[in-house]
């Protein structure tokens, strides 16, 4: 990401409550820039992002977020 670059922030999908250990609230994006985002399935059931994958957007991915 270029130091000039218009920056912007992505919460995370709601899994359950901020107060799960390990889990990622939000993430930093430049224009060209999606995220992917990593789930953990704990053992009592409940879904918690964990991680995260930033990746180039492809030129498909930009012509559907200008809709």
């Amino acid at each position: 990401m270029k130091e000039t670059e218009k920056k912007r922030i992505v919460q995370a999908p709601f899994s359950g409550g901020s107060d799960l250990p390990g889990q990622v609230l939000s993430v930093e994006l430049g224009e060209d820039e999606e995220v992917i985002w990593q789930w953990t399935h704990r053992p009592d059931g409940a879904s918690v992002v964990t991680g995260y994958e930033v990746v180039k957007k492809t030129e498909e991915q930009s012509e559907r977020s200008k809709k």
